[in-house]
This record gives structure tokens, sequence and C-alpha cells, in this order.
């Protein structure tokens, strides 16, 4: 399926040209991440990773986009010199989010018109392609992810973008019995980064 995806956006990237840029489009986008999990046992956003993304864009009306990516990232927890147990989860997710983007704030500058703000949400679907942890309990984390994720682009310029999301799982990577009850680990991030834009 990802092979799949993958190599229709490259066709989206490759086939775009003056007279179908109002139709089409696409990008790539670098991140920095900061994640946690649920369920853990630490508290706050101390996984560090980054995020690589392609995408393809198909216009629905003047203000609207349908948005494609296919993303690597990483996420997982980690804990502080101040968390009484010492763990870390480092997971590397291949992910393709079907975004719907919103678009505002027309810029009229320099004969230049591009809507500077662009909102989105979505779901997504990932694959974990490796993992790591002190525990070796990461081997039993499923091995597919399904998540919402919402965000918001700032183009400074026509192609160059400010990007800032937010990517929650909808269900549980893992579960585990602690007592009387069932733990239920649910993986989340916050990714901040640079969004280039083909003309």
């Amino acid at each position: 399926m990802i092979k799949i995806v993958f190599s229709a956006l490259l066709v989206v990237l490759l086939s775009t040209n003056p007279l179908e840029s109002q139709t089409f489009g696409g990008g790539i986008q670098a991140a920095g991440c900061l994640a946690q999990i649920d369920g853990d046992k630490v508290f706050g956003f101390h996984k560090p990773g980054y995020q690589l993304a392609v995408y393809g864009t198909a216009r629905i009306s003047k203000i609207t986009d349908l948005e494609i990516q296919f993303s690597f990232n990483q996420r997982g927890s980690r804990s502080t010199k101040n968390d009484l147990t010492d763990i870390k989860f480092t997971l590397n997710y291949l992910d393709v989010p079907v975004l719907f983007v919103v678009k505002d704030w027309m810029n009229l500058e320099a004969d230049q018109e591009y809507y500077r703000m662009h909102f989105f949400g979505g779901f997504s679907v990932g694959k974990l392609v490796s993992s790591s942890s002190f525990s070796g309990v990461d081997k039993d984390f499923k091995p597919f992810d399904f998540s919402w994720l919402a965000g918001l682009k700032y183009f400074y310029t026509e192609n160059w973008a400010l990007t800032a999301r937010y990517t929650r799982s909808l269900l549980p990577i893992y579960k585990y019995p602690d007592g009387n009850r069932e733990i239920k680990m649910i993986s989340y991030f916050i990714s901040l980064g640079l969004n280039y834009k083909f003309n």
C-alpha cells in the first residue's frame, strides 16, 4: 500500500506544470517532533524526533484542498532525571495522512496572490517500521497505528511556510494489566517545521 501511495505522490509532483498548477500541487516538509505516550508512567513531551514528508494536493474549491502525504516520523517517550522510572521508547513510523485544508488571509503584495494561512485536519494510517526500548516490550506494540491530526501552515512567501501540527493515536498501541486495571498506551506528539510548496 505504501509503495502505491508513494508512487502516486511522485506522479502528482512530477506531472505538475503551469497549466495544471491551479488544480494539482505538492511539496515537501521537514519538522522536529516532541512526543509522549499515555500509560508509560512518565509525563511530558520529552522524546525528541524528526519528521520528513512529501505531499500532493488537489484543489476542491478556491479556498479548500485535499492533501495526501507520505511521511516518516519518530515518536515515543523518554523519562527525565526527575522521574522514578527509567524508560525510553523510540518508535519509527511510515504514515499516510489524508487532510482537508482550508485557506485564508489572501496576500496581494508584490503581485503575488496566495493564501498565507492554511488550516488542516484529517486522519492518518501508519506502519511501525522499527522500534526500541529498555524493556523490549516495544516488540509487542501494534504494527499499525490510526491517528487524527490538526494543524496549520503560515506562508511567509508564496512557497515557504512554517508549519505546526498535533497528532494523536485513536487506538492504543499497547495494553497491559496493572492490578485490577487495564492500561492503554496512547501515542501523541507535536511537530514544528518548514514547508516548501512547489509552484
